[in-house]
Order: structure tokens, then C-alpha cells, then sequence
């Protein structure tokens, strides 16, 4: 009987190298060569980041099937935080597919919210597809987060913001002169306008909705209310008018929605909550198994245009009138809300890492973590604050 040993080679130091020599290659322009390093490592390894760099070695080659090919790969092992998605984006957009090329941005800009690149991106795509609300958004995150301040494309894009913005605050204080004069008419011709310069103002959108409830025009109401609600969502003016405008216009399982997302607000008073909790009672008894269908049709329509804030109300609503269908639309409920706010996530990470850092007395990792919270803060919030309260001089 012959026998023999089978010794396990390690091989981790010749792959490091085989690594660190495609790298040298890619860096140096010489996409082929890094491709064959590359592929020949998949002999002996497998990984989200290999696949990565493949993709990436076909992407420079402009060899773009093979390239979506890993990029995929890649992600079904790790789709979280994965650079893949902005070279997806990418690909599709060459192909004028905005649809996929946005949904893979917004991937990418959910953990990676201040690249200013992908800000631009989203902007432009949405602009496209005349979709202003949503451009103006992305475009404020370019401003904000470019760290090229003196680049041709900044300077034209600041410039017509500012001019918006400038144009948007004026026509706002001339309907709120109109208004004062009771000249409803003359208050919605101002805010239509300044709306269409500034369509991200929560103040432009929440005066004209409730101007136009005011004239009992509910359908223009409830299109920039809604608007003012995808801009602050615990408004309780704002849910108040909508559940007023949802029950003028008959759409009861909307106005049930609406009720349950102001409950909570209304706890302090007493007589507001016992009456919003009739409501609630009243509404849902009349609901049967399929009354969510009707937000489901919506929140899908909202999905596949790529309105990820109307979409997100919509499933929303769905899990509010059926509690079980969180198990179907839970993981896109919270995907969106990734895509919308991310920087609210983000913040709250840094300030928890940031905090363990600074009790330890680590404070240039520490720095590290608040200057962050501090960059996709609001200036205004108490995050901002804490966090700038936090970074010491080291």
C-alpha cells in the first residue's frame, strides 16, 4: 500500500502580491494586464472585492457586459456598501436606462451620502427626466459636499440656485403681503412661481396647500402638502391638512394614514387625541383585507419612476392599514429611507463611535468620527452641535 502526505500550501503571501502588482497595473492605465492578474486569482479566490476589480479592469476596457457580469457578482456577496452600485449607475446611464442608473446611485449615495459625484449624478438624471423636485434636492448635496469649490460647474450651479433661491424667497414674501390683503388669487400665482424655482421649500410648498385648501381646491392642495410632508414628516399642521383634504376628497384609507402618523403628535392634548382616536376607530372598521391595494398600485408606480419619496409614503400606508405586509414591504421601506435621508443613519453611527473614542481619550480617532457627524448634519441640529462640542485639539 502506497501512501503519501497532502500538504495545504499557503498561498496568502503570493496572492498579496499578485494583488498589489494588478493594482500597480490598473493605477498605471494598463487595464488588460491587471484583468489577467485579476482573473488568475479566481483559481484560489473568491470575493466581492475581486469581483470588484474585475469589473472595474472591463469597465476601462469599455467592455461593459462582462463588467455588469462581476459587478453583479460582487454585490450578491456584499451589496452592502459596495462600490459597485456606482458603476452599475454608470453603465446604465450609458445605455439610457435612468431608471436602473438612478436606483443604482441611490444605492451607492445611501452609504456614501457626500460624494459629490453621485450627488451631481442624481441631479442631472433627474433633471432629465424633468423631475425638479428631486433635481434641486441632489443639487443642494453637490453644493454642499464638493470639496472643488472653484470649478466651472460649481460656479454655474451655485449660481442658478442662488438665483432661485433669491427668486423663490421674494415671490414667497409677496404672497404672504397678497394673503394679508386677502387676495388668495394673487398669493397662488406668486407661490406657483416661486415653487417652480424652489421646489424643495418646505415653507413655498405647506403656504400654497394651504392656500388652495382655503379655496377648497383639494387636489392642488394635496399635491403640495404632500410635497411639504416629504420635506418634514412630522409637520402637525401639515398632516392636519391633509387628513382635512383626504376626507373632503373621499379617499378614507389615505386619511386613516394620515391620522395614525399624527397621533402621536398629538398626545399632549387631550381633546385632539381622543377625537383623532374616534376617527381612527371609525375609519378602520370600514377597511376590509384589500383596502391597502390602492397604495400598493401607487407606491409601486412611485417606485418605478424613481419617486422614492412618494413611494415611501405610499408603503408606508400600506403597512399602516395591513400590519403583516411589513414582512413584504419592511426591506424597501427601509431601503428607501436610506436613499432619502441617509445622512441620519450616518450621524447617529459617527456620534456613537465618535463617543466611545472620546471616553477612551482617543481623540484623533474621535475627530475623525464627529468631523464626519458634523459634515452630513444640519447646522441647525442638536447632532451638529454635540458633535462640535466634541472634537478636541489635539
Amino acid at each position: 500500500m502506497v501512501s503519501s502526505d497532502f500538504y495545504v500550501q499557503d498561498n496568502s503571501n503570493v496572492e498579496e502580491k499578485t494583488l498589489d502588482a494588478a493594482k500597480t497595473l490598473y493605477q498605471d492605465g494598463k487595464y488588460a494586464e491587471a484583468l489577467k492578474l485579476y482573473q488568475g486569482m479566481l483559481n484560489t479566490s473568491i470575493s466581492h472585492k475581486l469581483y470588484y476589480e474585475i469589473g472595474r479592469c472591463y469597465y476601462k476596457l469599455n467592455d461593459l457586459l462582462p463588467s455588469e457580469e462581476y459587478f453583479k457578482k460582487s454585490i450578491n456577496l456584499e451589496g452592502f456598501k459596495n462600490p459597485s452600485f456606482l458603476y452599475l449607475g454608470n453603465i446604465y446611464y450609458k445605455r439610457m436606462d435612468i431608471k436602473n442608473a438612478i436606483e443604482n446611485w441611490a444605492f451607492y449615495y445611501a452609504y456614501k451620502p457626500d460624494d459629490a459625484a453621485v450627488c451631481l449624478n442624481l441631479a442631472t438624471s433627474y433633471f432629465s427626466k424633468g423631475m425638479r423636485f428631486q433635481s434641486v434636492f441632489y443639487y443642494q448635496k453637490y453644493l454642499k459636499y464638493t470639496k472643488d469649490k472653484t470649478s466651472s460647474s460649481y460656479d454655474t450651479i451655485k449660481s442658478s440656485l442662488d438665483k432661485c433661491n433669491e427668486i423663490g424667497t421674494e415671490f414667497l414674501q409677496k404672497a404672504r403681503r397678497a394673503l394679508v390683503s386677502k387676495n388668495n388669487k394673487s398669493a397662488i400665482e406668486y407661490l406657483t412661481f416661486a415653487v417652480t424655482n424652489l421646489p424643495v421649500s418646505f415653507d413655498i410648498n405647506h403656504l400654497l396647500g394651504q392656500v388652495y385648501l382655503e379655496e377648497n381646491d383639494y387636489m392642488h392642495s394635496l399635491i403640495y402638502l404632500k410635497q411639504a410632508l416629504c420635506l418634514d414628516n412630522h409637520s402637525l399642521d401639515v398632516l392636519q391638512k391633509l387628513a382635512s383634504v383626504y376626507i373632503n376628497i373621499g379617499d378614507f384609507t389615505a386619511a386613516y394614514c394620515i391620522m395614525r402618523r399624527l397621533l402621536p403628535l398629538v398626545l399632549h392634548n387631550q381633546q385632539e387625541y381622543l377625537r383623532t382616536v374616534k376617527l381612527i376607530k371609525n375609519l378602520d372598521e370600514s377597511f376590509d383585507e384589500y383596502s391597502y391595494q390602492g397604495h400598493k398600485d401607487w407606491a409601486m408606480r412611485y417606485d418605478s419612476e424613481n419617486n422614492y419619496h412618494m413611494a415611501l409614503i405610499e408603503y408606508e400606508n400600506c403597512v399602516i392599514i395591513k400590519e403583516s405586509l411589513k414582512e413584504a414591504f419592511g426591506e424597501r421601506i427601509e431601503r428607501l429611507k436610506s436613499f432619502i435621508r441617509p445622512e441620519e443613519r450616518i450621524v447617529k453611527i459617527c456620534l456613537e463611535k465618535g463617543g466611545e473614542f472620546y471616553k477612551n481619550g482617543d481623540f484623533i480617532t474621535s475627530n475623525k468620527y464627529f468631523s464626519k457627524a458634523m459634515l452630513l448634519a444640519n447646522q441647525n441640529s442638536s447632532e451638529y452641535k454635540l458633535a462640535k462640542s466634541r472634537v478636541v485639539d489635539v
